[in-house]
């Protein structure tokens, strides 16, 4: 009976050590192999102990070499002389008889310790005591097999050749094992070279086009800046020249309702060079505009004194919309920016004066048909055309071309890329629609933008929106806040209007200054006003952790030129709550700051 089993990983069968105290028994193992192995013609194609000559290669058939001896220490000194003349014994099958009153397991963990892979047959031993619990007490290792009673020539003969043969076959699987996992080696080492080499290109290709592109930019920054400066011209010219009247105004040389007008003007036009501002930042940072539903022929009546100062006298405005005209999905400072931008190619088309015109009208696109014939980037749809155009000079259909290419923007012959147009081109097409010109020598140039219509419709845009102070609380206590920010004169003004209000300010410059006086003053301070962008290596946001580890209560309003979107940051930041985005006015300023201060008290 079996008492355990044995593992496939064995070796094969070609020398075979018997302990037995039966002197027949190797010529019985002769005779039974013989006859197992008998050919067809009746004869013994093997007999133990002798191998074929021709053939080196032992196959289950082929007879293993026998040794008997018939003393356990006689077999141990045979296997430890197998091993070390490099002639192991494969299989030892040792009579459980012998073992009668001695220690088997001294002798077989003897044979493992010379030959770890070593296969030892136990047979015999039902008259061990406790022969049940061998396998256990030798570890229940793979290489022991122990049958319960003796074996006979034939079943021993027998189990030489399953295990030659099991060696055999497993043998053959494992070559093919290895021959197929050395053929995936080589094909996944073929792979990984040829994924290696085209990653390697692919990045060597990815910093070529980030290098051309960071040129390009670059360049092309440099020429926007150039535009950029005739817009701050103008909006400065009126910034400049109401302030003058404002100033003499108050000198008593006007009327008092003039500075009023003249103060909204002027808040007007520094509204749109912050507009501006913006539209430059996002050209340059890449980033993507959030178009609404904006009534565009309000959007134009409302910047129509703007327009006629920006034109000059010498040349006359005229605006007229469809009586039924759609709203458009637009991004309402980057259709500003696209107004004027044609208007001043426009104006500098017309040096001697002229007549410029603005017209809407609304556009239906029945079909993809339709859309190919007007235009390569033309889809079906519901549109709002807005045409801006001159009596100038015009252009050769050369100059008309090359308005628009970015590759021609380097080069300072007729015909080059306009900076201010191609950035007008981009912004259109970032809202979903598409420009046309058209132009006639002496004749003049209409330039045309194609919006598409918005799905719901848009409140009216008021031409200057109001702005007005919350409600203050005339029993509110003053209280004491902490203003955080590198720039004087911005501290100096946030400090001017709050202190106007009665609360007490403190000022500092940088993060460890602001930490000096958050340590002397914690008890007091109602609330911060920090700047994210901060000298020394320790921004806002940093500060502001620090400020919560002390005082989690203490409410903190963010400010920054930056557009929220480019700050690397996990706090999440929403414009009047507690974030002041620059530039900001009073009423911005006092309204963000009384609606921190309503929070519940600090404990």
């Amino acid at each position: 009976m079996y008492l355990n089993t044995i593992q496939h990983n064995l070796s094969a069968c070609s020398r075979i050590l018997i302990v037995t105290e039966e002197p027949s028994l190797q010529a019985d193992l002769h005779l039974s192999h013989a006859v197992q192995n008998m050919s067809h013609s009746g004869s013994s194609s093997a007999a133990l102990g002798i191998a074929h000559g021709s053939n080196k290669a032992r196959s289950a058939a082929s007879a293993p070499e026998v040794v008997c001896t018939a003393s356990e220490k006689e077999a141990l000194v045979l296997v430890e002389e197998a091993a070390q003349g490099h002639k192991p014994f494969s299989l030892v099958i040792m009579d459980g008889r012998l073992f009668y009153g001695k220690d088997y397991r001294y002798v077989i963990n003897r044979l493992w310790q010379t030959q770890r892979d070593l296969h030892v047959v136990l047979h015999a031993v039902s008259q061990l005591e406790g022969f049940e619990q061998i396998p256990i007490d030798l570890g229940s290792n793979p290489h022991l097999l122990v049958f319960k009673f003796r074996l006979v020539p034939f079943e021993i003969t027998q189990l030489i050749r399953t295990l030659a043969a099991r060696h055999d076959a497993e043998n053959q699987t494992s070559h093919r094992n290895l021959s197929l996992n050395a053929q995936l080696l080589e094909v996944t080492s073929r792979f990984e070279d040829v994924s290696n080499r085209l990653r390697i290109e692919q990045d060597h290709r990815r910093q070529l086009e980030d290098q051309l592109c960071r040129n390009q930019r670059l360049e092309t920054v440099g020429r926007f800046a150039d535009a950029m400066a005739h817009f701050f011209n103008n909006y400065l010219t009126v910034i400049q020249g109401h302030l003058e009247v404002a100033q003499h105004t108050q000198d008593g040389a006007g009327s008092s309702m003039l500075p009023y007008a003249a103060l909204k003007e002027l808040i007007v036009a520094t509204q749109r060079a912050a507009g501006v501002t913006s539209q430059f930042v996002s050209f340059n940072r890449r980033e993507y505009l959030q178009p609404t539903p904006l009534n565009l022929g309000q959007i134009i009546d409302g910047q129509a004194s703007m327009v006629q100062k920006a034109m000059g006298e010498q040349i006359s405005v005229q605006i007229g919309h469809h009586p039924e005209l759609p709203c458009v999905m637009a991004d309402q400072a980057a259709l500003e920016q696209i107004i004027f931008n044609l208007l001043i190619h426009a104006r500098e088309s017309m040096p001697a004066g002229g007549r410029l015109m603005i017209q809407t009208r609304p556009l239906l696109i029945p079909d993809a048909e339709t859309a190919g014939q007007m235009n390569a980037e033309a889809k079906p749809g519901e549109y709002v055309v807005m045409s801006i155009s001159d009596t100038g000079k015009g252009l050769t259909p050369a100059e008309l071309a090359g308005l628009f290419d970015t590759a021609k923007l380097s080069t300072d012959q007729p015909g080059g890329g306009d900076i201010a147009l191609i950035l007008v081109q981009g912004l259109v097409r970032m809202q979903g629609g598409w420009i046309e010109g058209r132009s006639v020598l002496e004749v003049g140039t209409e330039f045309s933008i194609y919006l598409p219509v918005a799905s719901g419709a848009a409140a009216p845009t008021p031409a200057t929106p109001e702005k007005k102070l919350l409600s203050q609380n005339k029993g509110e206590e003053a209280s004491t806040i902490l203003i955080v920010d590198d720039e004087d004169s911005v501290r100096q003004v946030m400090e001017y209007v709050l202190t106007s209000q009665g609360h007490k300010v403190l000022t500092a410059a940088d993060a460890n200054e602001a930490w000096a006086i958050w340590r002397e003053k914690a008890a007091v301070i109602k609330l911060a006003l920090i700047d994210v962008k901060l000298p020394g290596g320790v921004s806002g946001f940093d500060l502001e952790k620090a400020l919560a580890a002390e005082d989690p209560t203490l409410p903190v309003i963010f400010t920054c030129g930056y557009s929220p979107t480019t700050l690397n940051n996990a706090k999440e930041l929403k414009a009047g709550e507690n974030f002041l985005p620059k530039p900001f006015g009073m009423v911005e300023l006092l309204n963000i700051v009384g609606q921190a201060l309503l929070q519940p008290a600090r404990l």
